[in-house]
């Protein structure tokens, strides 16, 4: 048998993606809704260039077998990463790219989509998101690949419910959520979302954040760049630069410590909870400083709700997916290792050519057992696999 890239690993990747073609959103939305919907890459013609270059290049390759050949030998570098991959958007494509991963799933997120829902009308937004979610199951036909739905709630309960039970329905692995609420709705954790979240646990669905997902917010602000520096820093929702990489964990801070503080997480202790793409390295400081927090006000403010100390509720619900790079051995060593889980980011860059490598660089005692958890058995938990 041909060795895969996990080797004797045994992998769940809990952070992968589709990278969509031009036309892509538009061909699962109604008719009436599919024109309001901005076409990726509109208004950057190098970007509009790119889309249109991979998609000359797919249609060159997918007929010749020298070139398949090549891309099957090459699929993990820089190079192959992005709208160049293997499996960007082609269902076939993706199996045989899953064949030589060597992964037991993926858990497929958007890219380019979730941009163009973003700068859709707000009137026609959720029907944009149906769209979304329609794709992403269309995409997901080969049992390795897990559908995730964008569920926001910025539209209120009703809505966020519909999504969820078209969801379950379709028999989705995963919802995306915002980190960061729309500047027209209620926190997360007003008492009108209880209804949601109840749905969210009784639907067995995970329930995830990704960088990106956060209305636009950035942790960093604009004046900071202003520095009188011959440096470009790269605005995207990837951090482009190491001072917005320095925050970039700090909407997944914000989101959990509303979730523990307001009794989320105490009223609903079987919601299971990814962070993806957000960073682990401030995970085990989180942890101390969110209890202290609770100590810090809880003679001052109401916190009787809690019948345990804020990081156990994270301990027991919560799983985050490092960078590849990140010092992993250290992160399971002071936060252990029930709360990290592997993601490959593939086809994204940001996934480096070889995140193994790059893991395992900082796991040499890391024992057999945190290895199987950090690979295969976190990820499988949190999918409810």
């Amino acid at each position: 048998m041909t060795s895969t890239y996990a080797g004797n690993r045994r992998i769940v990747d809990i952070d992968a993606h589709i990278l969509e073609p031009k036309g892509w959103l538009r061909s699962y939305a109604p008719a009436t809704v599919k024109d309001l919907i901005p076409e990726l890459g509109e208004g950057d013609p190098d970007f509009n260039q790119l889309l249109d270059d991979s998609y000359q290049d797919y249609l060159g390759r997918i007929n010749d077998e020298n070139l398949q050949k090549e891309i099957d030998r090459d699929y993990m570098t820089i190079s192959r990463k992005g709208w160049m991959s293997l499996g960007g958007w082609d269902v076939e494509e993706r199996r045989r790219a899953l064949d030589l991963l060597g992964f037991d799933c993926q858990l497929i997120f958007p890219t380019g989509s979730f941009e163009q829902i973003m700068v859709t009308p707000t009137s026609v937004r959720a029907e944009a998101v149906r769209a979304m979610n329609r794709g992403m199951i269309d995409f997901c036909q080969d049992t390795r690949l897990l559908a995730t739905a964008y569920v926001p709630f910025e539209f209120g309960p009703a809505i966020a419910l519909e999504l969820i039970a078209e969801a379950v329905t379709n028999k989705v692995t995963a919802v995306l959520i915002d980190s960061i609420p729309a500047s027209h709705q209620h926190s997360f954790t007003h008492p009108d979302f209880d209804v949601v979240w109840e749905a969210l646990q009784e639907s067995n669905l995970a329930v995830f954040l990704h960088v990106g997902a956060d209305q636009n917010y950035r942790p960093v602000p604009q004046a900071f760049f202003d520095n009188g520096r011959d440096m470009r820093h790269f605005r995207s929702d990837a951090p482009g630069d190491p001072l917005s990489y320095m925050a970039i964990g700090y909407p997944g801070e914000l989101f959990l410590a509303s979730l523990v503080y307001d009794g989320i997480l105490e009223k609903f202790p079987k919601l299971r909870i990814g962070i993806t793409e957000l960073g682990a390295t401030w995970l085990p400081s989180f942890l101390h400083f969110i209890d202290t927090g609770f100590r810090a006000f809880k003679n001052i403010q109401d916190l009787s709700h809690l019948s345990m100390k804020p990081s156990d509720y994270l301990r027991r619900q919560v799983v985050v997916s490092p960078f590849a790079g990140e010092d992993v051995g250290w992160i399971i060593g002071q936060a252990g290792s029930q709360m990290v889980a592997f993601s490959s980011d593939y086809p994204h860059h940001e996934g480096t050519d070889d995140p193994i490598r790059r893991f395992e660089a900082s796991m040499p005692h890391v024992g057999h057992s945190e290895y199987d958890d950090f690979y295969f058995g976190n990820g499988a938990r949190l999918l409810g696999l």
